[in-house]
């Protein structure tokens, strides 16, 4: 052997003892240090996990009556890991299953297949060893044909399982929610932390979403131990499923019905066809949510079981009104005359407007070449801040605004430096909680938009090559012509100063119109019972608390504050005194409606309001608290595309008043109180029935007399057991207020010109107003 191959032969075996060091030292690692590991992997690969889905926790109202609960349903399921081991993988089986459920062999194949990237639904996406459902709510005789004959069925069973059941149909829908099937990202990325399993049912929306993990429990898994063949031979360990608990809510039945009726009438009224609505009614004292609603809703029980994909294209439908979409708190807009209480307090803490000062109401106002109008052109001549809130007088507040915007340095565009502008229209529009979202316990909820002068510009640098587009371009889309040119002449102008906060904008803004303020009903209800209460800003809450199966009180969900109201306790008396005015003094804008109205016993107080929309009817707003002198409950209402807040809007509120206090009928909430204590929830699960006295109970047919024309200041409270009796309601449109003088304001720049619809990429809000065109026109002004 020569030396060449000498080194051959080394080089040979320092590679075989190599391999075998190397070989060896893997082996030490897979079977010593990550010995434990493997057998744990070992021992996996072996067990297969069936699971029981616990049952789900009902959603119950103030009073303990179900809103949502859960029905038994027979079901039909096949067990694919017996069928698989049949000669004929079951077809025989799913032959005679079909003629006794009436559903085709081949359908019932494919319900029992495996999900995969290519095979769709109707498939199963659940363990290969869990008995897949293939017919819910069978008769009983279906059911025993199986159960009696399992030697011609073997692998199918019947049981009764839970299902899901909305006993009230559409009604609060928006609220509720409902479950859908857990998507494979939610089981990779909270499977482990939440429980999920392949065939675990999830709240997507609403409360069932936001209370999930209480409304859930905890599923029942049993381990399976199975063969290298997949057959099962034996169990290796059973956990029983835990019952979720159940939501008790500060939501009361009966005035969401009676709110939901009102506003479905009301459109029936407008003609019915995609129309929207909606209302909030709240407990002043904590924010908790006591009513909820917005149309055209939905039934969530069309989710059960799956929805449909025709079905979600019609929810989501524009044409069918967006069912989907909650007016309520996901939807904003321009909100009218109800926001001149923010004004009225504006003008009173940072302006220096007094109680007893009279300004003038005159029919017009003049700001460069754009006239501001009352509604009409009607005049009340010299008047306090309380008529201005009591008959609306819009050129009160346009007169505030352009003083205050002068006083923040105009236009701004000349040589500076300007010092900070103070903007107190804007900030307490912030401090009301417009803006930002009012923490209410739903998903998905609106901000709104209150835009200061940073903001407008920062909107224009955005939106600036979108103008000059425009304005080149054109609106070809637009089918009016003078329409079209409108446009095309306000993105010509925004395109070269449209960053400049004018005149317009900020007057606008006062009377609660233009680009610049959009909000919810939600927001104008907390601002609303802000000012009832005396000051305190709660966030809206619809959870009460959450109850554990045996009616063990698990936890309870406080009232949480969000703010204080920078406006002073005299000045929020006087406002609300002012409000109580609309609906009981001459020349009040929602006289007409209340006129019947039993104001000694109960008075309202409230501000009615119509906001001005491009290309559609006028928006109805009405926004009040009740009983005036000791507040209870906020209610707002609105109904866009309709009229005046009075001819629509106000006539709603009278009638949730009126279930809320029983006037003329029963009384959803007896006393005028929301309930302070928890319904009992027996160990049974049963709900122990609920009562409370009423004092405000109708007894006979009495007519209770209105209160003469009350000013400013305190009135009795409700007489304990006073009968109550209602009227049929009256509506009115216009104000009582006499011809006066023209003001002029010496020459500006021009009033705002609004973004036209289409002008910029920005999404427009969906919901109070459903468009783009929810922005009013350049000369609009709010009315009553």
């Amino acid at each position: 052997m020569n030396d060449r191959m000498r080194i051959r032969v080394l080089l040979l075996r320092v590679l075989v003892l190599s391999l075998l060091a190397t070989l060896g030292a893997r082996l030490w690692v897979l079977q010593v240090l990550d010995g434990d590991h493997y057998r744990r992997v070992a021992e996996t690969n072996r067990v297969r996990e069936v699971v029981t889905p616990a049952t789900r926790g009902m959603i119950l109202d103030d009073r303990g009556q179900p809103l949502v609960r859960n029905r038994t349903s027979l079901v039909i399921s096949v067990n694919r890991s017996a069928t698989d081991r049949q000669d004929d993988q079951g077809r025989a089986v799913l032959a005679r299953l079909a003629g006794v459920i009436g559903t085709p062999a081949d359908e019932l194949t494919r319900r029992i297949r495996f999900c995969t990237a290519t095979v769709k639904p109707p498939c199963w996406n659940g363990s290969p060893y869990q008995p897949v459902p293939v017919a819910k709510d069978v008769s009983p005789q279906q059911a025993l044909a199986v159960i009696e004959h399992p030697d011609r069925f073997p692998g199918v069973s019947a049981d009764l399982q839970a299902v899901r059941e909305y006993p009230h149909g559409s009604l609060a829908a928006h609220e509720l929610g409902y479950l859908a099937p857990v998507t494979q990202d939610q089981l990779d990325k909270q499977g482990d932390e939440k429980g999920y399993h392949l065939n675990s049912l999830i709240g997507v929306a609403g409360l069932e979403n936001t209370y999930d993990d209480e409304l859930r429990g905890a599923d029942g898994v049993e381990r399976l131990e199975v063969d290298r063949f997949g057959r099962v031979a034996g169990t290796a360990s059973t956990t029983a499923p835990v019952s979720g608990d159940h939501l008790v809510l500060n939501l009361d039945l009966g005035v969401q019905q009676a709110t939901e009726q009102a506003l479905q009438d009301t459109i029936n009224q407008l003609g019915g066809g995609n129309r929207t609505a909606s209302a909030v009614v709240l407990d002043v004292r904590t924010g908790g949510v006591v009513a909820m609603a917005s149309l055209p809703s939905y039934n969530p029980s069309v989710f059960v079981g799956g929805v449909s994909e025709q079905d979600y294209r019609a929810l989501s439908d524009p044409a069918n009104g967006i069912p989907l979409l909650s007016r309520a708190y996901q939807g904003s807009g321009a909100a009218g005359s109800t926001f001149k209480v923010i004004s009225t307090a504006v003008a009173m803490q940072n302006l220096g407007a007094k109680g007893d000062q009279h300004f003038d109401c005159a029919p017009t106002l003049q700001i460069g070449d754009q006239v501001f109008h009352n509604f009409d052109g009607e005049s009340a001549g010299p008047i306090t801040l309380h008529q201005a809130l009591v008959i609306s007088c819009d050129v009160i507040f346009d007169q505030f605004a352009y003083d205050s915007w002068l006083a923040d340095g105009g236009l701004r565009n000349g040589r500076g430096p300007y010092a900070p502008p103070k903007e107190y229209f804007v900030r307490m529009a912030e401090a009301m909680g417009f803006g930002k979202a009012t923490g209410l316990d739903l998903p998905g909820e609106v901000k709104g938009s209150v835009v200061d002068r940073a903001g407008a510009r920062t909107i224009w640098e955005e939106l600036k090559d979108s103008y000059c587009r425009r304005a080149k371009n054109g609106y070809p889309e637009e089918s009016d012509p003078a329409k079209a040119e409108r446009f095309r002449k306000y993105a010509a102008e925004a395109c070269v100063d449209g960053y400049l906060y004018n005149a317009g904008a900020a007057t606008q803004f006062a009377i609660g119109q233009g680009q610049y303020l959009s909000l919810s009903p939600l927001q104008l209800a907390t601002a609303y019972a802000a000012i009832a209460n005396g000051g305190t800003l709660w966030k809206p809450s619809l959870a009460k608390a959450a109850v554990a199966p045996d009616g063990r009180v698990v936890r309870t969900f406080q009232p949480r504050k969000a703010g204080t109201l920078p406006v002073s306790p005299e000045n929020l008396a006087y406002i609300r005194a002012g409000l109580r005015g609309v609906t009981s003094e001459a020349g009040g804008t929602a006289t007409g409606v209340f006129g019947d109205w039993p104001s000694n016993i109960v008075p309202i107080a409230a501000k009615t309001g119509t906001a001005e929309v491009e290309g559609k009817g006028d928006t109805s707003w009405f926004a009040s608290f009740a009983p005036a002198d000791d507040p209870r409950f906020a209610v707002v209402v609105t109904i866009p595309d309709s009229g005046t807040g009075a001819e629509y809007a106000a006539p709603v509120a009278k009638r949730i008043y009126q279930a809320i206090y029983g006037v003329g009928q029963p009384a959803a909430m007896p006393g005028g109180k929301a309930p302070t204590t928890l319904p009992k929830i027996n160990r049974d699960g049963t709900i122990a029935a609920t009562s409370a006295s009423d004092p405000f109970a109708s007894v006979g047919t009495v007519v209770a007399t209105p209160a003469s024309a009350p000013g400013p200041g305190p009135v009795a409270g409700p007489s304990a057991g006073a009968p109550l009796a209602v009227l049929p309601a009256l509506s009115t449109t216009a104000d009582s207020v006499r011809a006066g003088p023209t003001v002029t304001i010496g020459a500006t720049r021009p009033a705002a010109r609004h973004p036209p619809p289409g002008s910029a990429g920005k999404p427009a809000a969906v919901g109070v107003l459903t468009s783009a065109a929810s922005r009013a026109p350049p000369a609009g002004l709010a009315r009553p």
